[in-house]
């Protein structure tokens, strides 16, 4: 029996018996709908599991807790001065713009971030686009109040839609500066749901569903829609192989908004391209600040 149970453990019996797999993956669909959505919901929209260990913060950031209606939110400061926001996107945390706000800290700027819900240190809940709006116009909201009010937005992949589809009141004669922007949200949304690796049968009925529901709910959300508005005040930086997000729709709609400033990079994908030298020296050049003698190291000394 030991042998049977050791010749047998790393089979896939799917892959052997493909009718099976297939048969119970539309009974699942058709007995237990909800429940199964539910699961996919929870695969995409909560990306990433909470490590256990509290974040260590690097010298000189605070952190603060902030309520929303759909639970509680991490946030992260630094620095004195004008207040610069940064919204990460799908999969991301907030301290993927640590070394970003430790550069600014230095020019005289306060920067801000947070862990979107089902992200970093804030409550592991389903974050969908939806949401991650609602949270990115209570953060800026907060930081417009503030005594040094808001002087920029940054943004990243996702993101860069939350930012864009935020209230116009708060986005409005602000300076944005967007890294690697999603324009088509449809289709990254469908990639993320083909890389969960499930029954194709499940993913038909799920991307059936999303495609339903697409039309009246997200595609007011794409980016093109709402960034028109703010085209003569964004700058995109966009690398040339980045594969979640392809480089010609920037190029397209900087092509169709001349204002809207464009800058390529290579080789820094759709991550590290947050903490690429490119990036680094044009955002202090769109926030007018033209001391290039302060520098900025990716990596983050922690106390």
């Amino acid at each position: 029996m030991e042998k049977t149970s050791t010749l047998t453990s790393g089979i896939n019996f799917n892959n052997l018996f493909p009718t099976f797999a297939k048969k119970k993956a539309s009974l699942m669909t058709r007995l237990m709908p909800s429940w199964t959505n539910n699961k996919i919901d929870s695969m995409l929209f909560v990306p990433k599991a909470r490590d256990n260990k509290p974040l260590r913060l690097p010298r000189g950031f605070t952190q603060t807790e902030i309520k929303t209606n759909d639970g509680q939110v991490k946030a992260y400061q630094t620095g004195k001065g004008p207040t610069i926001v940064f919204v990460h996107g799908w999969g991301g945390s907030a301290q993927q713009f640590f070394p970003l706000m430790r550069g600014l800290a230095q020019c005289g700027f306060s920067s801000l971030t947070f862990d979107h819900l089902g992200h970093g240190q804030s409550d592991m809940k389903p974050a969908t686009l939806h949401q991650s709006v609602a949270t990115t116009n209570q953060i800026l909201e907060l930081v417009k109040k503030s005594n040094d009010g808001l002087y920029a937005i940054v943004g990243h992949s996702t993101g860069c839609i939350a930012i864009a589809a935020a209230r116009n009141a708060l986005v409005r004669n602000t300076p944005l500066f967007l890294i690697a922007p999603i324009f088509n949200y449809k289709l990254f949304f469908l990639r993320k749901l083909v890389s969960l690796k499930l029954h194709s049968d499940l993913v038909k009925q799920y991307a059936s569903r999303f495609a339903k529901n697409y039309r009246s709910e997200y595609q007011k959300l794409e980016l093109a829609r709402n960034l028109d508005k703010y085209g003569d005040s964004t700058v995109i930086a966009h690398d040339e192989s980045d594969p979640e997000s392809s480089v010609t729709d920037s190029v397209r709609f900087c092509a169709k908004y001349p204002l809207t400033k464009l800058v390529v990079t290579r080789n820094a994908d759709h991550v590290r391209i947050v903490n690429s030298e490119s990036v680094w020296q044009e955002l202090k050049s769109h926030l007018n600040y033209d001391d290039t003698t302060i520098n900025f190291t990716a990596e983050i000394i922690y106390q």
